[in-house]
């Protein structure tokens, strides 16, 4: 179902409004750049990884960005310090465009308004995802099924006209998401007084680490937000072995080095994401359970990173080094 974005932001809306897109056969961020400036494109819709390579290659001073009206992120949360890095390379008149949406909800349920949009009602926050768009209930439930007050986590629900009638023949799922006509997402917001919403992680990543809930997500803000840019990309997900008990998972970081970590090595990396997290976090959030370099982290066709495919390939490689001493 991950081509209903596509879908939707440019087959369907191209009959809305016609206009000319330019198609890359592979992501290339040089390719890229050049297509900027030779078809003076004026709308762009990224993912927060190659928000990041952009935001962050080298060069990218001398690269015109005039044109753009329109840009927007998709497809996983856009941390606030790149959604500014970007801010500041467009025109302080282009639209920024970001949301919350999945692809059983026929892609959008809160949207970023605008600025001007709703008579200037909604103010637009930093970090926020933000409101529920027209016709569309929430709720934001805790694990014991209460709803949760202003400003605190909760699982987001959500009933519209537009949630999908269910799964093609998977009962199971089916009963497990879509729930009286509310569509329970996984997902985990809080909401303020205003109606902004803002995006916490998803559920099944989110960790528990000495009873204390751990964001996967916050921990890969912090090594993004790192000023020597040394890498391009990062994930963070739980792991076995290092816990305090036998099923306490702790987190661990896959990162991509930069040309800049590249160049100081991945030892010297490690040792300084290393050091900058243990600054910027709470203990319990450090990464117990280490850092792995890697050239490419594996993504699904919308740019999401395949979290479990890592954790599935670093529990296989744990396991034969458990046999291997046995």
């Amino acid at each position: 179902m991950h081509h209903s974005y596509g879908l939707h932001r440019y087959c369907l809306q191209s009959f809305i409004a016609p206009h000319t897109l330019v198609i890359m056969g592979k992501w290339d961020i040089k390719v890229a750049l050049q297509c900027i400036q030779k078809y003076e494109i004026s709308s762009l819709y990224l993912t927060p990884s190659i928000i990041h390579q952009l935001v962050n290659h080298s060069g990218i001073e001398t690269v015109d960005f005039s044109n753009i009206q329109a840009f927007g992120s998709g497809a996983a949360h856009l941390p606030l310090e790149l959604a500014k890095k970007l801010g500041a390379m467009v025109p302080k008149d282009a639209i920024f465009l970001e949301g919350y949406g999945m692809s059983e909800a026929t892609v959008g349920a809160i949207i970023q308004p605008p600025t001007g949009a709703l008579g200037g009602k909604v103010k637009i926050i930093p970090g926020s995802t933000g409101v529920l768009m027209p016709g569309v209930e929430a709720r934001l439930l805790r694990e014991d099924g209460s709803s949760v007050g202003l400003n605190e986590t909760g699982e987001l629900w959500i009933k519209s006209k537009t949630i999908a009638l269910g799964y093609w023949n998977n009962e199971k799922a089916n009963k497990e998401t879509f729930i009286n006509g509310w569509l329970k997402t996984g997902d985990q917001l809080s909401v303020n007084e205003q109606g902004c919403f803002f995006f916490a992680d998803r559920v099944k990543d989110t960790l528990k680490v000495s009873g204390t809930q751990v964001s996967p997500l916050e921990i890969e803000t912090v090594l993004l937000a790192n000023p020597k840019k040394l890498i391009n990309d990062v994930s963070v997900a739980g792991v076995d072995g290092y816990g305090r008990t036998s099923d306490e998972k702790v987190p661990h970081a896959w990162i991509v080095l930069s040309k800049e970590g590249e160049q100081v090595g991945a030892k010297a990396v490690i040792k300084e994401l290393d050091d900058w997290h243990k600054e910027n976090l709470s203990k319990y959030k450090w990464l117990r359970g280490g850092f792995e370099v890697m050239a490419e982290l594996p993504k699904s066709p919308t740019g999401k990173t395949l979290r479990r495919e890592l954790q599935d390939r670093y529990e296989e490689r744990r396991q034969k080094r458990t046999d291997a001493k046995l």
